[in-house]
């Protein structure tokens, strides 16, 4: 294909890295296409995140110079040009200069998931200083940002993880207690740090475990999830609970940017793949993994 152009307010991209997330995988399956409204025009680039070096600016785009690491998120369009490629085209107003401390492929997976993780917290959940919250799949893509920017906000946090890998990350990450959402009973522990205190819940996932999680929340409590995230368990007409959709409008997004630039935040990539081998980069995305996933072009 042929390097694109950028058109007024875009910027050319010379991607390093893009991330690998469940979406990509619904993507790729046809998941999003249902009615002739998304369907898909061809040829179609994947990868809704990424990130590199801004090689060519057009009118309009201020705020950033050629040479310049960037990051930033492909919204849903037809035809895409995402970030699955050696070149693409960002919104001016959608992509940020990647933080110091933060290598090309740690920046390409803060986009989506980040912006859900502080979504959750600041906007669904409305937390606040002091507040004690329970994040489900906390050794995930959304789960590892919530863990990182609950601690900054002062949060109490009780960590669900999968397997003694992902207890241990969300050890690192500053949980006050991690546990095994595997283990049977793992639900036991949620009531006890809850006490009897209504809480705040991040949910990632969903499935039995997830219901079982919220069958104890105490009243009072509030529980969120990702739209995306299948859930088909209700609590009790005492504890708030909904799902939330991503944003992506440019004054939320800055918002974000503005969280993970002062931190501390670190994306931890698990795995590192050549764009080559996309396809199997795909497929770990089903798999246990711990973070986030990404493909290097560069």
């Amino acid at each position: 294909m042929p390097i694109p152009t950028p058109g007024p307010g875009q910027v050319l991209v010379r991607l390093h890295a893009a991330g690998v997330g469940r979406w990509d995988l619904l993507e790729r399956d046809g998941a999003f296409a249902r009615g002739p409204a998304r369907w898909p025009s061809f040829p179609h680039v994947g990868g809704s995140e990424g990130a590199g070096v801004v090689v060519s600016m057009g009118a309009g785009a201020a705020g950033l110079r050629e040479g310049d690491r960037v990051y930033g998120v492909v919204p849903q369009r037809t035809p895409k040009q995402g970030c699955h490629a050696e070149f693409t085209l960002f919104e001016a107003d959608l992509c940020w200069p990647v933080p110091p401390r933060l290598s090309m492929d740690q920046a390409a997976v803060l986009p989506v998931d980040g912006a859900l993780a502080w979504q959750g917290l600041h906007e669904a959940l409305q937390a606040r200083r002091g507040d004690a919250l329970v994040v489900f799949g906390a050794s995930g893509g959304v789960g590892h940002f919530a863990l990182q920017f609950a601690t900054n906000l002062g949060l109490r946090t009780l960590a669900v993880a999968s397997g003694t890998d992902g207890m241990q990350l969300a050890d690192r990450l500053g949980a006050e207690a991690a546990i095994d959402g595997r283990r049977r009973g793992f639900e036991r522990e949620v009531a006890r740090f809850a006490d009897g205190r209504g809480v705040l819940a991040l949910l990632t996932a969903g499935g039995q475990a997830a219901a079982r999680l919220l069958a104890v929340l105490p009243a009072g409590s509030r529980a969120v999830w990702p739209h995306g995230v299948e859930m088909e368990a209700r609590p009790g007409a005492d504890v708030h609970a909904a799902g939330f959709g991503p944003r992506y409008r440019p004054d939320a997004m800055r918002a974000f940017h503005a969280a993970a630039r002062h931190g501390p935040l670190m994306p931890h990539v698990s795995r590192r793949l050549p764009l080559q081998r996309l396809p199997q980069a795909l497929d770990m995305v089903a798999r246990h993994h711990l973070g986030r996933l990404a493909v290097l072009s560069a």
